[in-house]
Formats: C-alpha cells, sequence, structure tokens
C-alpha cells in the first residue's frame, strides 16, 4: 500500500508541481498548489484584527498582480490531540495558487515587495509552521468561488492495504453524488502533503469537504441523516481509513480577481 500511495503521490507531484508544461498552460481548475501556515495572535490581537488587514494585502496582491487567493480558517469542533504538529496556534491560513509556478511567483513577490504588509501582519500574528500540499477536486458540487463565510471539513486518512487513490476517488466520488442529490452543496477535495509536513503525516493525505456558506454545512448534515448512505461508506471504508472531522469555520481573505 504504501509503495502505491508514494507511487501516485510522486506522480502528482512531478506533473503538478514541477513541470513546465503544467505551468505554462491554462489553469485546471481541478488542481491546485496548497499553503497552509498556522497563526498565533500576538497579545491583545483576535481574528478581526487580522481581517482588517484584507484590503491592504488585496492592495499587495494586485501590485504584484499575483495568481493566489487565502483564506482563514478558525477550528470549531476541533480536538487539538489529532493535529500531527504543533498544537500552539490559533487560526490556519490557508493559500491557493493555480501551480506550482503561480505560488512560485507569489513567494517570489512577497520575497521582493513583502516589507509594504510584513509591519502589519507582525503586529497582529506569529506564523509558526507553514506546509506546501497540491491539492485536487475529486467532486465539485458548484463552480463559483464562494466569497462568503463557509466551513470546512477535514479528516486524515490512509490507503487500506491493495487500495489505490483512484479507489479512493471513487468511493468519495459516490458519497458527494449520494449528499448533492439530497441537496448538498459540498464539495470534496484532497490534499497531498508536500513540503513542511510534519513526518507523523508520511504516506497520509487529507480528505477536505469545503461547503459556501455554513448553513450549507448544515444542509449537507441534513443530506447524510436523512440518506441512506450504508453502501457508499462501506466502499470509502474499504478504500481508506481516516480520522474523525475536525470543523473549521471558513472567513474570506483575499479572492483574486479571474
Amino acid at each position: 500500500m504504501k509503495k502505491v500511495f508514494l507511487k501516485t503521490l510522486l506522480i502528482l507531484m512531478s506533473v503538478g508541481l514541477s513541470s513546465p508544461a503544467i505551468t505554462e498552460q491554462a489553469d485546471d481548475p481541478d488542481t491546485f498548489q496548497v499553503e497552509t501556515t498556522t497563526m498565533k495572535f500576538n497579545s491583545g490581537k483576535d481574528l478581526q484584527d487580522l481581517l482588517s488587514l484584507r484590503r491592504k494585502f488585496s492592495e499587495f496582491a494586485k501590485s504584484g498582480e499575483i495568481k493566489f487567493s487565502s483564506r482563514i480558517l478558525v477550528p470549531w469542533a476541533v480536538s487539538k490531540a489529532a493535529f500531527p504538529d504543533n498544537q500552539d496556534w490559533d487560526v490556519l491560513w490557508i493559500g491557493f495558487s493555480p501551480n506550482i509556478g503561480d505560488y512560485a511567483d507569489t513567494l517570489s513577490c512577497y520575497l521582493k515587495n513583502g516589507d509594504m504588509i510584513n509591519a502589519d501582519f507582525d503586529g497582529v500574528r506569529t506564523n509558526t509552521d507553514t506546509t506546501l500540499m497540491y491539492g485536487e477536486v475529486v467532486f465539485r458540487a458548484e463552480r463559483s468561488v464562494p466569497e462568503e463565510n463557509g466551513a470546512v471539513l477535514f479528516r486524515t486518512c490512509r490507503l487500506n492495504d491493495k487500495q489505490t487513490m483512484d479507489s479512493a476517488k471513487k468511493a468519495i466520488v459516490a458519497m458527494s453524488e449520494k449528499l448533492k442529490a439530497g441537496g448538498s452543496k459540498g464539495s470534496s477535495h484532497f490534499w497531498y502533503p508536500g513540503p513542511g509536513a510534519a513526518p507523523s503525516m508520511q504516506d497520509a493525505f487529507l480528505s477536505v469537504r469545503a461547503f459556501p456558506s455554513v448553513e450549507a454545512w448544515g444542509e449537507s448534515g441534513m443530506a447524510y441523516q436523512n440518506g441512506d448512505l450504508s453502501k457508499e461508506q462501506a466502499a470509502a471504508g474499504r478504500a481508506m481509513s481516516c480520522s474523525a472531522h475536525r470543523l473549521y469555520l471558513s472567513y474570506p481573505f483575499y479572492v483574486r480577481e479571474r
């Protein structure tokens, strides 16, 4: 199983993260580069102080024409004991670029021009850990980019013996389609840890359910309660073993113009 997963991940990383052909072609809306940074608030600072920096960051992003969007995730129903690494943080910064080339351009822009925003951010938070991941959409309920407060569910998963990522994807697609038929607006992603990942994430990946609003998360929960997903759950259980869900509230920070 480990060899199968590592082979799959290496293929994804080599195609999605380093191929010049990928970075030069049109954006693939179903694959993307992810940056996650844990942040701890400075004394006397909170979420509203961080969100107040959105306009300043927008000016920085537009000045460099970077292809990057970001959201702030706040733990809501989360046991910190489940975290694979540092537990001493308050919020999670999630950044998205269409591919590794665009992310590298964003990072380069920050290294050259970050002084225009560093002092403001440093006055609010301290960064603790940063991890890069490759993400892909397994099932998309809606094509629009959510621009309001939403909700996100995470699970840490590993493939079972003799299973492949294809079998895991098929199981998640079947479950997602059943939930959508019941009224769910949730989309399903797989995120594959890369540079900066904790050792405990070796051979693991994140199964992500993203909802465009908190109400949409509730509607998806009702679709689950009211529907018979026993067949779909059994298929998912055969393909992979996962932790309990972790629920975060999601706040838009910067949404790039497309």
